[in-house]
């Protein structure tokens, strides 16, 4: 098995709740997320539109921007780019060969370490910024381990229910969970009433 097969061989759609094992693999990788410009996108309905529309904007004002989106379609490549270029496989495969061992220790998700190998490579390249889709949730997700400095919120609707919970009360304060002091917050003007009230209260309480 080489080094892609073993990263597809991990169960994708095997959802691992929670940050310790993401902050444990950075901390392994000598937390790259540091030395990084990282936007997070959080939210329901548009996360993929809006991540490759702030990309492009940086792009064509001459910025080194990183993506990292997901699902993939066909490649895994497709889920990691920088000024729309592809990760190329030689790198996945010296990162999962220099990090094989404690990736086997830790036991991450495959969302995890793509997280992780995202966070790396745009650290390795220097990006100015890097642009980074939250896959599931927002307080527990593994892309919030990345410390955004900028966390952009678009509309919060009803997502994953059995997970981030039944109300949309209990979905968005998953999401507003992501806030930290650290973060500068642009909210999409479309929220929900009782979702807008929900960010507001998180933020003046960081």
């Amino acid at each position: 098995m080489n080094e892609i097969e073993f990263l597809l061989s991990i169960d994708s759609k095997k959802i691992k709740y929670g940050l310790s094992r993401t902050v444990a693999l950075l901390n392994a990788c000598n937390n790259p997320h540091d030395k990084l410009n990282v936007i997070q996108i959080v939210g329901t309905n548009g996360k993929g539109s809006i991540s490759a529309m702030i990309a492009n904007i940086l792009i064509n004002n001459n910025y080194q921007t990183g993506l990292f989106t997901s699902p993939h379609l066909v490649y895994i490549n497709e889920r990691i780019r920088i000024n729309n270029n592809l990760i190329p496989n030689e790198f996945i495969i010296c990162f999962i060969k220099k990090f094989k061992k404690k990736i086997l220790e830790i036991k991450p998700s495959f969302f995890e370490i793509i997280t992780v190998l995202a966070i790396y490579y745009f650290a390795i390249k220097k990006v100015d910024f890097a642009i980074l889709e939250t896959g599931l949730g927002g307080r527990l997700d593994s892309v919030t381990a990345a410390k955004a400095q900028v966390l952009i919120f678009t509309p919060i609707d009803y997502d994953h229910q059995k997970i981030l919970g039944e109300s949309l009360k209990l979905i968005a304060k998953e999401k507003a969970g992501a806030i930290n002091t650290n973060n500068q917050l642009i909210v999409s003007c479309k929220q929900k009433k009782e979702v807008s009230l929900l960010l507001n209260d998180k933020a003046k309480q960081q």
